[in-house]
């Protein structure tokens, strides 16, 4: 048996060397990618937690309830709030904060995730280029625009849930409108890209 020649060897160090190159560059965005992930799941849950609120109040014709619960603390609506989740706090300082962390700001009625630096969240808003460093959610009643649209939504009066003009709360007449649901949404959208792979040549796409 003979052993490697100079060819073999140099061609095994090489494979070896790209795969290792490779693992190392995944495990480095492993932090990343499963922040992202873990934010996803998380905002999955609290938007789940919304729309059971939201069902009970329809089988029940509470739809004052609705009203009472815009602007409001989602993650009361869990059953068990995140590890991550820090609690409620009016004027807080985020600096102060640690990153990787939910909390809700009661002044504002906001729900805010602060990331960690250098992730590839991007503003909707503009050109797309601006970069966030933390995304704010709010429990917002959705109501379909006028008349045109009153064949949209749940098939309910605005008014029926807001128990006032909705143009008076700054939104579409009541007037023929619907309402749409209760729902959680981003107060600037926005779009978080998976870290991806990139080697020399090699491109392994974000998901």
């Amino acid at each position: 048996m003979r052993g490697f020649s100079i060819f073999e060897l140099i061609l095994y160090l090489l494979i070896s060397s790209i795969i290792f190159s490779i693992s190392m560059r995944r495990f480095e965005q492993y932090p990343a990618d499963a922040e992202r992930a873990n934010f996803l799941s998380i905002v999955g849950q609290i938007k789940a937690a919304v729309m059971l609120q939201m069902m009970n109040g329809i089988a029940g014709g509470k739809f004052e309830e609705m009203r009472t619960l815009e602007k409001s603390n989602p993650m009361d609506l869990m059953l068990e709030t995140p590890t991550n989740y820090t609690g409620a706090f009016s004027l807080v300082d985020e600096v102060s904060l640690p990153r990787r962390t939910w909390y809700f700001d009661s002044y504002n009625g906001q729900l805010v995730y602060l990331a960690s630096p250098g992730l590839q969240i991007y503003s909707a808003a503009g050109d797309g280029s601006a970069t966030m460093n933390s995304i704010r959610f709010q429990v917002i009643n959705k109501y379909s625009e006028a008349a045109e649209k009153a064949d949209e939504g749940l098939g309910i009066d605005a008014g029926q849930v807001t128990g006032l003009s909705v143009a008076a709360a700054g939104g579409p007449s009541a007037n023929g409108g619907k309402w749409e649901g209760l729902v959680l949404e981003p107060v600037t959208p926005f779009s978080w890209k998976s870290q991806g792979i990139s080697l020399s040549g090699i491109e392994v796409p974000p998901q």
